[in-house]
């Protein structure tokens, strides 16, 4: 073992990010807690507390590293300032259901958001403000959202195997793949 961090939450961390430059390492636990550790001096420079009510499943930076978002299982998003260590904006609730994944596009404008029904919705990261909700884009939990190096597209993942492709500028479905495997997909990478 290399470091251990010792984040020390009661009921376990539920997601980490580093931020792009480095610097910075979050944590967001079961319990709706997040922590922000230096990566530098290997020590927790801001506990937050309980930012939310229940779990922090997903946690995005933007690319500068100026912002962190989180979404919790109780559909709500917030939006933290990296330097001055505050919520910034508290978008509220963004889904019905729990939020099961979350991704920033390279230009930090959007955020995808896919929840545990598989309904996803595109928002601003700026203010919150719905931009295109595309209903139930898979029949169950979204488990990946991954964006294309070039932004011209984004895949989603369901946990019943399914793969699907769309198009970043006019949000249309590009192609459904189907179902790619036959067990649970957990994660989605490029």
């Amino acid at each position: 073992m290399i470091k251990d961090y010792d984040v020390n939450f009661e009921y376990g961390v539920a997601s980490i990010i580093t931020t792009p430059d480095n610097n910075y390492l979050f944590t967001g636990s079961y319990a709706g807690h997040l922590k922000q550790i230096s990566l530098e001096s290997q020590q927790v420079v801001q506990d937050y507390g309980k930012i939310h009510s229940c779990d922090i499943p997903c946690l995005e930076t933007t690319r500068d590293s100026k912002w962190l978002i989180t979404g919790s299982w109780d559909g709500h998003v917030k939006r933290i300032s990296v330097e001055s260590r505050e919520v910034d904006k508290n978008f509220g609730q963004i889904c019905d259901n729990a939020i099961t994944r979350m991704n920033i596009t390279d230009v930090d404008e959007k955020l995808l958001v896919g929840d545990r029904i598989g309904q996803l919705k595109k928002i601003s990261s700026r203010d919150g403000e719905l931009i295109k909700h595309f209903g139930h884009a898979h029949n169950y939990d979204i488990s990946g959202i991954v964006i294309t190096a070039d932004q011209k597209f984004f895949f989603t993942t369901s946990l019943d195997g399914r793969l699907k492709q769309w198009n970043s500028e006019d949000n249309a479905l590009v192609r459904d793949h189907g179902r790619i495997m036959d067990a649970h997909i957990y994660a989605l990478c490029l």
